[in-house]
């Protein structure tokens, strides 16, 4: 696991650790009653506080207060279209009336209401869709795709700064006593107002209990998780985008509805215990947080040429051809976008950016078992290479807008031997069966006349 894929967990496990301390330093700053201070100038006794044990106080201490934010961020994460609307709903019906102002603006009945309908679009889809070929459920799915990306972009932006910021309020409890009661009015009104909210004014954000501290260290954070949470769960996503088995579709779906489902019933039983369940789901996506880059790459270019039915341009392959490889090449991990084409010397490489952003680097396609043979796809088409056993392994997928293009990739890599795939294959094997089972375009074949007895 490289650097950046640590970096999240790294950032929990320092969040966790800190969250303590800095509820500490808050706590223990100096505080002297101003009534404890007689007209003699001489400082007496203060009395002891009155006790506060509302069940709102004591439910929101510094380390509850965490563990809710995080599970509200990783559930977000793990659906960000379901997350963002369900959290606004329940925060509006769980606020008074009279407060529903102050909430933020995901919580408002048109935001989330919008959520909720395109929600029931996307089920309708899954459930007619069921019996519709893939041909037709397919780009459907793709749009589902760039869905989940746009809502994502909204809940990392406008959504998880909040629970953030609300997350280092909370840990924000004031030692006054006397203020004491105006505070625990103010905890109570942000306990039953919910995170995300707007913040409370008064003493209770003075500058002395290190809020600020607490929301710098935060935002970035719960960004990080929400960042490697998604990406595992949007490559579930893909997968169902790419694939062309009804059974798989809803199989996937159920598992993450399941990771979603046990995050929210975790929550609701203890804190603590969602807490330890986002933990479950946050660590392992920080290792797979790469292929599932990757992987998120892979869908976003195949679903957008597939949707804008994208052709490439007779110069496109002369310049190297857009390709995702099948397999590592030297350091190049699988999945890796980028151009294939050929060097000065006319070498075969294989040309990318690390994390699209990254200086270019190349790789020779030399050091592996060079491509030989080009599979005609019925969606986009592949270079294969033989795996020494006689069997086509597929080298380098080529993206849909090279369908019409064989014969030029093929002139440009020298390659000779033109296949299709497995699916092409299917595709034309039912389309054959069909053609003799019910003789659509065929002439009638003569029969020998019978001679007369």
């Amino acid at each position: 696991m490289n650097t950046l894929t640590r970096l999240p967990l790294l950032a929990t496990l320092a969040l966790l650790a800190a969250c303590p301390q800095l509820s500490a330093a808050s706590a223990a700053s100096p505080q002297v009653p101003s009534s404890a201070v007689e007209a003699t100038g001489t400082p007496t006794k203060a009395e002891p506080a009155p006790a506060l044990v509302t069940p709102d106080a004591l439910a929101h201490l510094p380390g509850v207060g965490l563990a809710e934010g995080v599970s509200q961020i990783t559930g977000t994460a793990v659906s960000p279209l379901l997350g963002v609307s369900a959290v606004g709903a329940w925060k509006y019906f769980a606020t008074e009336e009279a407060l529903r102002s102050r909430l933020p603006w995901y919580c408002h009945p048109g935001v989330w209401g919008s959520c909720f309908v395109m929600l029931g679009l996307c089920f309708l889809k899954d459930f007619l869709g069921a019996a519709a070929p893939p041909l037709v459920k397919k780009p459907l799915d793709f749009i589902e795709l760039f869905e989940d990306k746009a809502s994502a972009l909204v809940a990392s932006t406008a959504f998880v700064p909040l629970v953030a910021v609300a997350m280092a309020q909370m840990n924000a409890i004031p030692v006054q006593p006397e203020e004491a009661a105006h505070h625990a009015a103010a905890i109570t009104q942000t306990a039953q107002m919910g995170f995300a909210t707007l913040p409370v004014p008064g003493p209770a954000l003075a500058a002395t209990d290190l809020t600020w501290v607490k929301t710098a260290l935060y935002i970035p954070v719960g960004f990080a998780i929400f960042v490697v949470v998604w990406l595992s769960s949007h490559a579930i996503n893909v997968l169902i985008a790419l694939s062309p088995f009804g059974i798989v579709d809803a199989a996937l779906k159920v598992v993450k509805l399941g990771v979603l489902g046990l995050i929210t019933a975790s929550a609701f039983i203890h804190p603590a215990l969602g807490l330890l369940v986002c933990l479950l789901v946050i660590v392992p996506a920080c290792f797979i947080a790469g292929p599932a880059f990757r992987l998120m790459v892979f869908g976003n270019v195949f679903g957008l040429d597939l949707l804008l039915a994208r052709k490439a341009a007779p110069t496109d392959v002369a310049e190297g051809v857009r390709a995702f490889n099948s397999s590592r090449i030297g350091g190049t991990p699988a999945r890796t976008y980028g151009r294939l084409g050929r060097n000065a010397q006319g070498a075969a490489v294989f040309r990318y950016r690390p994390w699209l952003i990254l200086p270019t680097r190349e790789t020779a396609v030399a050091a592996t078992p060079q491509p030989d043979g080009v599979a005609q796809g019925l969606i986009y088409p592949s270079l294969t290479r033989d795996d020494g056993s006689g069997k086509a392994k597929t080298s380098f997928v080529l993206l849909p807008r090279y369908r019409d293009c064989v014969t030029r990739i093929t002139e440009h890599f020298g390659i000779t031997k033109v296949t299709d795939s497995t699916l092409l294959r299917g595709f034309k094997a039912m389309r054959n069966w069909l053609v003799e089972a019910l003789s659509f375009g065929r002439s009638p074949v003569p029969l020998p006349a019978s001679g007369r007895q």
